[in-house]
């Protein structure tokens, strides 16, 4: 579904300015905007829930952070960071108890950026459609064979089914896909999406948004610690616990917008 530039900018209460400033600065992706004819000649649309979803995101977190550093946890690539067992513990959106079954079927120690994202949709498709740990595993055992060849995330992750068995389909944002009417499809899922809370809810974690050719790692070990620069100075170590947790909530968290409408 599409939004017209006109109700975009009445609806997002932003300007014509802004908007071209933020695709400008690649904080909007040039290809989100389309021509098209109309009764009035060619006018601009956009994909709906992800151009609402985005510049939701940007009117959220642009006193946070330079515009520069919020293209770079937005933008659709991959980055290099490295992430090992213990990483993966932290972070919260996976399951732990198919963080086993997921490295046994990956068979390696380091894992890329986008196994992690796998391993938290696949975990979320637990939860959401009560798979069991072998129908959670067949479908990263099916998968496995291509996330070493993707280096970005703009891609659609389609779940489809037959009876209880599931199947996956890895497809381009805007490629259609023609399944037999035999299989059911059940969830769709943007990659971005859930990229981009991932990279927001962990950048003071593991700094992937800012520095992609080294990990590093902030001195708060785990996953819910969020913190200021200043709270790492020395003398303000007394952060109250509720500060952490409003630091926390102000970081667009939740995985909402994850899922294409079917």
């Amino acid at each position: 579904m599409l939004i017209s530039k006109k109700e975009l900018l009445t609806q997002t209460g932003i300007s014509y300015g802004q908007l071209y400033r933020w695709k400008r600065e690649r904080l909007i992706p040039e290809e989100w905007f389309m021509k098209q004819s109309s009764y009035t000649g060619q006018e601009t649309f956009f994909p709906r829930e992800q151009i609402l979803n985005r510049i939701r995101i940007i009117q959220e977190l642009k006193d946070k952070y330079s515009l520069e550093d919020l293209a770079k946890m937005l933008s659709p690539e991959s980055t290099e960071v490295g992430f090992d067992f213990e990483d993966l513990e932290k972070i919260e959106e996976i399951n732990q108890e198919m963080l086993p079954i997921f490295q046994t079927i990956l068979d390696k120690k380091i894992y890329s950026y986008i196994d992690v994202l796998i391993f938290v949709i696949l975990s979320k498709l637990k939860e959401e459609l009560n798979l069991n740990e072998k129908q959670t595993g067949t479908l990263l055992e099916g998968m496995k064979a291509h996330l070493e060849g993707m280096n970005a995330t703009d891609y659609i992750l389609i779940i489809f089914s037959q009876d209880t068995n599931y199947f996956a389909v890895i497809s381009q944002e805007q490629s259609p896909i023609y399944l037999d009417t035999r299989f059911e499809i059940v969830k769709k899922i943007r990659m971005n999406e859930v990229s981009n809370q991932i990279k927001l809810k962990y950048s003071k974690v593991f700094q992937f948004n800012l520095d992609s050719d080294n990990k590093k790692k902030t001195s708060q070990g785990a996953s819910n610690e969020f913190y200021n620069d200043s709270d790492a100075s020395p003398g303000k170590n007394n952060t109250k616990s509720s500060s952490k947790k409003e630091e926390k909530e102000d970081v667009f968290l939740k995985f909402n917008n994850w899922e294409v409408r079917l």
